[in-house]
């Protein structure tokens, strides 16, 4: 009966065991379930690229401010263009300075009757005739567009853009801009430029 006994304790004893074991191991799952979404949110922060401020964004995306310029042109059988350009932003394109906005304007026929408005993206591009600390001297175009059926002739656009002489933020992109031409520099580079001014007017 002894014998019996011990095996009977034994038995239990290590039923015991087990289920402690099973309560442990299932409790240990519990925690590590409510701990994966900790940890993937965790890894998410840390796989995620740093964001900042890149030549790429400050090239793409559109500045505040902002410059409208008139512009004038033909079109063919005989009419004419008459309107704005609303340059948004300057940017590189197959290797050439461009300006990016927004042409508004009319159409009129040969005998001065409006026969269309315009609203368009457009971007024209940018030749540079003269820089330096108190003025920038930049051509826009000619470009030609089919507008409303009709081939349009958009005129040279001149802009000069001029710095208080006594300094200035201005004064300072100008200087920067003027020796970045001088020396060849990067077109991406002479963008950026061009974008923090045209935000200052």
């Amino acid at each position: 009966m002894l014998v019996s006994r011990t095996e009977g304790s034994i038995h239990k004893g290590a039923r015991k065991m087990i289920m402690q074991r099973r309560t442990l191991a299932l409790l240990l799952g519990v925690i590590m379930l409510s701990l994966m979404p900790l940890s993937f949110s965790a890894n998410a922060r840390n796989a995620r690229p740093l964001t900042g401020t890149t030549v790429n964004d400050l090239i793409l995306n559109p500045v505040a401010g902002g410059v409208t310029v008139p512009v004038t042109g033909t079109a063919s059988k005989g009419g004419k263009f008459t309107g704005t350009f609303n340059i948004k932003q300057f940017s590189v394109v197959d290797n050439q300075i461009v300006a990016v906005g927004t042409l508004t304007g009319t159409i009129q026929n040969s005998i001065g009757n409006v026969i269309g408005t315009v609203l368009k993206t457009i971007s024209m591009i940018v030749t540079f005739h003269g820089a330096s600390c108190d003025i920038l001297h930049l051509e826009l175009g000619p470009l030609d567009l089919d507008l409303l059926g009709l081939v349009v002739h958009l005129d040279k656009i001149v802009l000069d853009i001029t710095a208080d002489p006594t300094g200035g933020l201005l004064g300072s992109l100008l200087c920067a801009v003027a020796n970045l031409l001088n020396t060849n520099g990067a077109l991406a580079d002479i963008v950026i430029l061009l974008n923090q001014i045209l935000a200052l007017l």
